[in-house]
Formats: C-alpha cells, structure tokens, sequence
C-alpha cells in the first residue's frame, strides 16, 4: 500500500523562497543590477527621471480632473512625451529596459509554470499572458521612467 505524502504550507514556502534564492542570483538579475547602478551613477538619466515622474503626475492628476481632452491635458502630456523622447536617447535607458524585460520573463516564467502545474486541481485564474500588452508598462519599474508607460 502506498502512502500518500502530504507537503506542509512551511514546506511549500521553503521551496518558494529557495526559487526567490536562486532569481536573486540568477544572470538576469545581475544584468538588471548592474543597469540600475550604471542608471544611479548617470547623473543626466537621474535628472530626467525625476522630471519623468513628475511630468507623469502632472499628466495624471489633471486628466483625472478635466478629462484627456482639456487643453492643460495636452500640453501636459505633450510635455510628458518630450521628456520619454529625451530619456529614450540615453542608451543607458535602453539597457536598464532590456534587462528589466528579460527579468520579467523569468519572473512570468515561473508563474506560468507554477499556475500550468496546479489549473487542473485548484480554480487558478491565469491572468494575463506576457507579452500581451495588457499592463501597458513594464510593471515593476523602480525608476518611474522606463518610458514603456
């Protein structure tokens, strides 16, 4: 006869926490790591990113108050755009964006393996699929100022 084993919440979490162990050391996660420093230590990119985020509450708060088509709307956003068109030629930017992307794949991949692995027992909503534009930004950018959204 067969025993059934049963796997403990603390054994699940362990596991979970030994896959966050090896992303952190992952190669992705050492390109990102060094796209942001690179990004800290560029003292043009950090200027524009903090205007980014500024522009982009800006943009924001006012199409939440007069709608998007008010023109303080468009020239807020207008602004906003020219500052991404300014922070988009920094290359520096551009590499900071690929490395956030490839560790974004990582991270979907093992929520897609995850959820693969278990829809069939438990009611798990998928949610949405990478790559399909659906969250309209890169979703995890620190800096603000990506210029995916």
């Amino acid at each position: 006869m067969n025993a059934v084993q049963h796997t403990s919440i603390a054994d699940v979490l362990t596991k979970a926490d030994e896959i966050a162990s090896l992303l952190r050391s992952s190669e992705e996660m050492k390109r990102f790591r060094q796209a942001e420093d690179k990004i800290a230590r560029h003292g043009d990119a950090q200027a524009l990113l903090f205007v980014v985020k500024a522009k982009r509450n800006q943009y924001s708060q006012l199409s939440l108050r007069h709608g998007y088509d008010h023109p303080a709307v468009t020239k807020a956003k207008q602004e906003y755009d020219e500052v991404l068109d300014r922070i988009a030629q920094i290359p520096l930017i551009d590499e900071l964006q690929t490395a956030q992307e490839d560790l974004n794949d990582v991270i979907q991949g093992i929520l897609h393996t995850l959820v693969s692995s278990v829809h069939n027992m438990l009611p798990v909503e998928k949610g949405e699929e990478p790559g399909d534009g659906a969250s309209g930004g890169c979703g995890s950018c620190s800096s603000g100022g990506c210029g995916r959204h």
